[in-house]
């Protein structure tokens, strides 16, 4: 399923690649976002076997990918879900290495490796890391690939670019949360994932090429912005209480190695694009928390509806963390 935003110069490689898969049995949907540059023509004139479904608006990434996982749960045939950015090639063998992996018992997600498309030996991901604060951190990121995580066959999750979901998992725990709009929505449903008591596989041979921050930019004040408040949600929605209570110094702690880390950047340089001025970080962190501790009902209100189909304990999660959880030193500084 390709969600599709004004995405002219990648749609054309991003659906070749996705029909040019080994997997015998298998449909692509390419959910258009609103876009006004002439992509969605493509897809109906190029790609007329793609069920295109054309939105009149902008429903932002968690919405509009409910919109096409909402089409493909329709189908009664429909095992798997694979959203799919636009801006991606995928290899041929991606999707057969997905659901191959998917085979192991009590598997609810499976992660793609992702590498960057302008840099091919380097990861964009292998799948997720957490954070004790709330967030999540693409494992690998900018990492040479030299296949230092093949032989891990477990992740947290994947990320929601290119994972593959099994129907029965989204069935329990619903679909994306459409109130994250999009960042660590995938996260979110990660932790879900993990809550209902499935595990999330690695397919290391699941290749995804990914042009990074295509649609949005790699460093912009409302990505910081939304990141922010999003953490606090989902800390708020999926944490076992006394790591919510927990979570401020940690974040704390993590702010103030990034603060360190952003007036020293010639010993620290940011890991991707340009970094945002002191004043914008601040200013987008504020009014994340303000707007995050604004929502903190609705949240607790989801937090009480995961409880009917939780079957993990906190000392499941303190596991969670210890297996895949990353150290604030090693956190990324965008």
């Amino acid at each position: 399923m390709v969600l599709n935003w004004n995405g002219k110069e990648y749609i054309r490689d991003c659906l070749a690649s996705a029909f040019a898969q080994t997997y015998p049995d298998f449909v692509v949907a390419c959910v258009d976002n609103g876009s006004t540059d002439g992509s969605p023509a493509i897809v109906r004139d190029e790609f007329p076997e793609a069920r295109l479904i054309a939105l009149p608006e902008n429903l932002h990434y968690a919405r509009g990918t409910n919109v096409g996982m909402q089409e493909a749960l329709a189908d009664p045939r429909c095992e798997f879900i694979v959203p799919l950015n636009n801006d991606t090639r995928v290899d041929p063998e991606w999707l057969a290495n997905l659901v191959r992996a998917a085979d192991a018992p009590g598997v609810g997600a499976v992660a793609a490796k992702l590498l960057l498309m302008d840099h091919p030996d380097v990861l964009n991901g292998a799948g997720i890391w957490i954070t004790r604060d709330g967030a999540g951190v693409d494992r690998g990121w900018l990492q040479k690939d030299e296949g230092q995580f093949d032989h891990d066959p477990e992740v947290f999750g994947g990320s929601g670019g290119a994972a593959l979901y099994r129907r029965s998992s989204l069935e329990t725990v619903g679909l994306l949360d459409a109130d994250f709009v999009a960042y660590l929505e995938d996260v979110d449903l990660a932790w879900r994932i993990r809550i209902a008591g499935y595990r999330a596989a690695f397919a290391p041979n699941a290749i995804v090429y990914h042009k990074h921050s295509a649609s949005t930019a790699p460093n912009s004040p409302w990505k910081t912005y939304i990141s922010e408040r999003n953490r606090i949600w989902n800390l708020v929605q999926n944490y076992p209480w006394r790591y919510v209570a927990l979570a401020p110094p940690w974040n704390a702690a993590r702010n103030i190695v990034a603060l360190r880390r952003r007036i020293r950047p010639n010993r620290y340089p940011i890991t991707f694009g340009q970094s945002l001025t002191f004043r914008d970080v601040v200013r987008a962190h504020l009014q994340g928390r303000y707007d995050a501790y604004q929502g903190v009902p609705r949240a607790v209100q989801k937090r009480r509806v995961r409880e009917v189909y939780r079957k993990a304990t906190a000392s499941d999660v303190e596991g969670w963390f210890r297996r895949f959880g990353i150290r604030i030193r090693d956190v990324p500084i965008h």
